[in-house]
Order: C-alpha cells, then sequence, then structure tokens
C-alpha cells in the first residue's frame, strides 16, 4: 500500500521502502508501479525524469480514499505523465513548517483533503501554486484564496437526493429521518439539506436527529429512534453512522428493515456488506474524483492559471442496495418490479404496457403507482432507463452515435439526440468530450 511522508516530509515510494535523498531535497527514485484495488500503474520509472512535484496532502484510510487515488494513478497511467508525488495522510504532518518548504523544493502542485490541518491550510492559502482542494465544503479553511485553485467534490444535493428517492421508491414509511455525523461537518449538514429538500417536495416531513459535539451517543440515538413513528427511513450522513444507527436498533429490539430502514453513504464494501443487516449505501463517484484531480492540476501546471476559484460537483455513481432497505408496502414491491423490467428490457422495443402486462395490474392501478412513487411516468423511466445506458456508453466504447442509439432501445438517432439534448443540457459528443478525461 501507498505510505505516507513522515514528519521530517520524508517521500516513501509506493510500495513502502523511503528512498535515499536526491540533490534536489527529498523527492528521488521510485517503483515504476503504484498498486492499488488489486491494479499496478506504470507510472514512474525514475524521479530523475520526473517533470513535476506534487503533495497528496489526503487521508487513504477507507474505500473512499482510496477510490480517489486510484482514478489519480488512472489519469496519469492514462496520460503517460511522469510527476513525482509525496504522500501526507495525517494532518499533523500538513503543518505551516512542511507548507513553507514548498517553495525552496519546488513544488509544483498540491492536492489537498485535510481540512483539520488548519496551520497547513492557512500557510497554502498564501501561495499562488496550483492546488486542487478535494472535498473541502467550507471555503473558509484556505482563507479565501482565489488563485489557482479548484474545487472538486462529491454532490452533496445528488446525494440526498438519491438517498430520498430510494425510500420513495419503496413504498409509503410512515416517517423519515436524517441522522448528521457528530462532528457537524458541512458536507453532513448540505447531504441532510438535500434528502430533507427533495422529501418535502414529495410532500413529507422528515425528523433530524439533533446532537452536540463528538463523543458517545448510543443511548441518546436509541431513544430518539425508538420514539419515530415506524417504519421509518433513516438517512444517515455516511457510512460510519449508519453503522451507529444499526446498532441503536438491535440494541432497541427493532426490526431492520422492517420496522427501521437505514442507508448510509460511501459504500464502504469491506464494511457494508458485512454489517447485521447488510447496509444500503450511496456511492459518490470518487474515482472520478480522483481524475479530475490529475487532470485540473495538470491544466494549471501547463499554464491555465486563474484568478478565482473554479468549484466542480461530481454526481453519484450508484446506490449499492442491501438488506439495510426493502419495500415496506405492496405499492413499492409493485414499482420495484416495473423498474427490474425496464432495467432487464430497455434495449427492447419496450412500451409502458409491455411493463403493465409483466405487473399483471391495470394501467391505471399501475400509472397512479408510479407517479406516486417515482415521481415520473413508466414512458419516462423507460427513457430515461436508455439515456442512461447512452451515457455508460459514450463514456466506456468507440461506438458510433448510431450504434449506440441502436444498442440503447433507440431506433431513431434524431430522437435519441433530441432528448438527450433535454435531459442533459449538452450533445453526446460534448458529453464523451467531457466524461473521457480525453
Amino acid at each position: 500500500m501507498v505510505a505516507d511522508a513522515g514528519r521530517n516530509s520524508e517521500a516513501v515510494n509506493a510500495l513502502g521502502s523511503a528512498p535515499a535523498k536526491s540533490d534536489k531535497g527529498d523527492f528521488c527514485q521510485t517503483s515504476k508501479q503504484y498498486p492499488i484495488f488489486g491494479k499496478r500503474y506504470d507510472i514512474l520509472s525514475s524521479m530523475k525524469q520526473a517533470t513535476k512535484r506534487i503533495v497528496l496532502a489526503f487521508r487513504l484510510a477507507g474505500e473512499p480514499g482510496r477510490r480517489k487515488l486510484d482514478g489519480f494513478f488512472r489519469y496519469m497511467a492514462d496520460h503517460q505523465l511522469d510527476w513525482q508525488l509525496q504522500f501526507v495522510r495525517i494532518r499533523e504532518d500538513f503543518n505551516a513548517e512542511f507548507v513553507k518548504s514548498f517553495s525552496e523544493r519546488g513544488i509544483d502542485g498540491v492536492v489537498y483533503s485535510l481540512p483539520d490541518a488548519k496551520d497547513g491550510a492557512e500557510e497554502l492559502a498564501r501561495l499562488d501554486i496550483p492546488t486542487i482542494a478535494l472535498d473541502i465544503f467550507d471555503e473558509s479553511i484556505l482563507g479565501g484564496r482565489r488563485k489557482n485553485l479548484v474545487y472538486i467534490g462529491g454532490s452533496c444535493k445528488d446525494i440526498g437526493q438519491t438517498a430520498a428517492r430510494h425510500f420513495l421508491s419503496q413504498g409509503l414509511y410512515r416517517s423519515y429521518a436524517f441522522v448528521p455525523d457528530l462532528a457537524g461537518h458541512t458536507w453532513s449538514r448540505l447531504r441532510g439539506e438535500a434528502f430533507i429538500a427533495e422529501m418535502a417536495h414529495n410532500g413529507f416531513k422528515t425528523a433530524v436527529y439533533r446532537t452536540r459535539g463528538k463523543g458517545y451517543d448510543l443511548p441518546k440515538l436509541r431513544a430518539w429512534i425508538n420514539k419515530l413513528p415506524r417504519p421509518v427511513g433513516i438517512f444517515a450522513a455516511f457510512d460510519d453512522r449508519a453503522i451507529q444507527v444499526l446498532e441503536a436498533c438491535r440494541d432497541a429490539g427493532l426490526d431492520v428493515p422492517h420496522q427501521v430502514a437505514v442507508i448510509g453513504v460511501d459504500n464502504d464494501e469491506m464494511i457494508c456488506p458485512h454489517t447485521t443487516p447488510p447496509l444500503t449505501s450511496v456511492q459518490p463517484d470518487h474515482t472520478r474524483i480522483g481524475e479530475l484531480a490529475a487532470e485540473k492540476l495538470q491544466e494549471m501546471m501547463d499554464g491555465r492559471r486563474s484568478t478565482r476559484p473554479e468549484r466542480i460537483s461530481v454526481g453519484v455513481k450508484r446506490i449499492e442496495v442491501r438488506e439495510s432497505t426493502s419495500p415496506v408496502t405492496q405499492s413499492g414491491r409493485l414499482v420495484q418490479r416495473a423498474l427490474a423490467f425496464i432495467t432487464a428490457h430497455y434495449a427492447e422495443p419496450i412500451r409502458p404496457q409491455d411493463v403493465v402486462r409483466e405487473l399483471k395490474v391495470s394501467r391505471r392501478l399501475a400509472d397512479l403507482r408510479f407517479s406516486e412513487l417515482q415521481g415520473e411516468s413508466i414512458g419516462k423511466a423507460i427513457l430515461h432507463t436508455r439515456l442512461e445506458a447512452v451515457c455508460r456508453r459514450l463514456v466506456a466504447t468507440n461506438d458510433t452515435f448510431t450504434n449506440i442509439a441502436a444498442s440503447c432501445g433507440f431506433h431513431k438517432l434524431d430522437r435519441l439526440q433530441a432528448a438527450f439534448k433535454v435531459r442533459y443540457g449538452m450533445s453526446m459528443n460534448d458529453w464523451r468530450d467531457k466524461y473521457r478525461g480525453a
């Protein structure tokens, strides 16, 4: 695994062995391969050949950090970038003294995601060095810096909306709730606000768990959950908090998912499949965040400087549905069956009446339930499923637009192009250019 820079800011190579000092500072020869998620990325052959020196300052513990690093390495490998990397994983190492050394050591760029390293951040804010701020939602952390700065983060709005829409697709719960993180981080608040707004848009109120400061709050959380009208759908700000909700439910003798359904965020695949029951989780596109970090850093270091911060919000990759959520009503089961049929057959010439025939209910009932729980018609659901498949093929293949249209259920290319522009606000060609990182 990748090791971090020690307190003496010594660079450590990807296989964990410390290299010898070079005459240019603390960067020198490293391994040619970076291993992550079972893959090895051939990036550098020699530090003496490196053209740029980069500090990567963010936590790699947990799957989100590893996914971001995976995306960063992928971009470097795809573009054959001979960057020299130094890793800092804990806030104590990213201090003011360390940041002050950047100029004398010839640091060309920084990827920063250690919001608790306040003294280092204050010093970084005084520099003009190209900087990528990853998942930093409180801009005061960098002291109002404006030059050569790009903020990249997962969309809190998309995360909250995805969780809300999943609950709504399952049927009508008696109540809904949001459990924030204990520390009151901005990203937690924004996710909660998006969830609450989406539920309100659909006519439902959301209970919010109130807590102050850090510490053990399981008894209080258990008592609060026990008072919620059941069945209740609970959205937690991130996976660790969702696991605490599961523990509180277990201690209170509440059945998950039939009395309490729970959704987390990050989809940590080392943990979520092994909780009791396995945890449903929204997965932000962390890999894409890492790719964009490398792409935007390269642009700035190649001369595309700016006098005001750029902000990029990356949407949700998917929601991984596990046993901590399940349909609670016949209506929810009906909608899930419809969605499963559409997902399996969208490439075929299916129409709403084919979906209704599969459900073995009246067209009126199917339309009513679908509209109530999904907020769209069956026909729109078919169209949107096809368009999502088009987006995936645009990025993953070099197929012509005509072939993509045919493989995704569109028999006329012009109809696809018009629908795509309405849905995404850009052409298919622009989408491919934007999201392939080429």
